[in-house]
């Protein structure tokens, strides 16, 4: 594992989970900063861990609550909190990529119900993301909905993999046009977790990986995608810029944590950075793990220890642990 600035590492440092300043070593760097997690905190952690089954209610075609609880939940509504009787109750929401498999979500819906944290699973069809106006704003409009109608789940946290980051700003935008009426949502969220994420330049090469396996379609499909943000600027790219504005200017405000790679064609390191960097140097608290060799949206699959270790201590330091634990005794 190549330990370089903004690196996040696993290291023993005693019986606390803590975030330390170092001066970089790299000139080009201006300081380097090492998320030391000890193998004594991980466990300390984890101890509050409860295997459950997956307990889940469909809300729409985009939209799937799961519950950290047994509680029966009503069907054709977005307002849950009277079932899980309007307790304060952390919630994940969980940004999925193009064309993700059921089996591979639910694994991070059972990370996150174990540790007594509900997950608003949020997904899009290659529809929804190139036409924005008719799908992936509709989405973003359901989240938002859905988190004005459920007040005590607070706080959130965001975990968005690929083209997950797209959706997620859809909503951010849709914040800030209807500023008033959305504004007090965003004191509720406390940090963001990204996976891979990719921004407007990668959606034509990453679209048609996510598609299909053959070779000769995805090159097909690239070269057509890339002429339909231009031909389509005003019905479609217009959106992903606005968007992706507001990923740039880091409109929720809150600490991060990025899961990049080497080898990733898609999300590159160079392309994530661009993000980074500026939130960085707006003062915002930003740690990355840089893996050499892992697959897009595979981090977790290729490295699930690191990776659940690195989660937990950002979520210790976002103050997630304890309105989970909370949550959990109250089971």
């Amino acid at each position: 594992m190549l330990l370089h600035s903004r690196s996040l590492v696993s290291a023993v440092v005693g019986n606390t989970c803590r975030l330390t300043t170092l001066s970089a070593k790299n000139a080009a760097e201006t300081r380097s900063l090492i998320f030391r997690s000890s193998r004594a905190c991980v466990p300390a952690i984890s101890s509050m861990i409860q295997m459950r089954y997956l307990h889940s209610v469909k809300l729409s075609r985009n939209l799937e609550f799961f519950s950290s609880t047994n509680e029966a939940l009503p069907k054709d509504t977005m307002e849950l909190g009277p079932a899980l009787g309007n307790r304060k109750r952390p919630m994940t929401l969980l940004f999925a990529w193009l064309m993700s498999r059921e089996k591979h979500i639910h694994k991070y819906c059972q990370f996150y119900n174990n540790l007594g944290i509900d997950v608003l699973k949020v997904r899009i069809s290659p529809y929804d993301l190139l036409r924005p106006t008719k799908g992936a704003q509709c989405v973003a409009d359901q989240v938002l909905q859905f988190l004005h109608s459920n007040p005590s789940h607070n706080p959130l946290m965001i975990h968005g993999f690929s083209v997950g980051a797209y959706v997620f700003t859809e909503a951010m935008v849709k914040v800030e046009k209807e500023y008033e009426k959305h504004s007090p949502l965003l004191n509720r969220f406390v940090g963001q977790i990204w996976d891979s994420a990719v921004d407007i330049d990668g959606i034509p090469y990453g679209t048609s990986r996510a598609i299909t396996n053959n070779v000769t379609l995805q090159k097909s499909m690239q070269k057509y995608l890339e002429w339909y943000l231009k031909v389509r600027y005003h019905s479609a790219t217009i959106h992903y810029e606005r968007a992706s504005a507001k990923m740039h200017q880091n409109y929720v405000g809150v600490p991060a944590l990025f899961f990049i790679s080497n080898s990733d064609p898609v999300a590159t390191p160079e392309m994530v950075a661009k993000v980074y960097k500026k939130w960085e140097a707006k003062g915002y608290p930003v740690y990355t793990k840089c893996w050499e060799h892992s697959r897009h949206v595979s981090h977790y699959r290729m490295h699930p220890k690191e990776y659940e270790e690195l989660v937990l201590v950002f979520l210790e330091k976002i103050g997630m642990i304890e309105p989970a634990r909370q949550a959990a005794s109250s089971c």
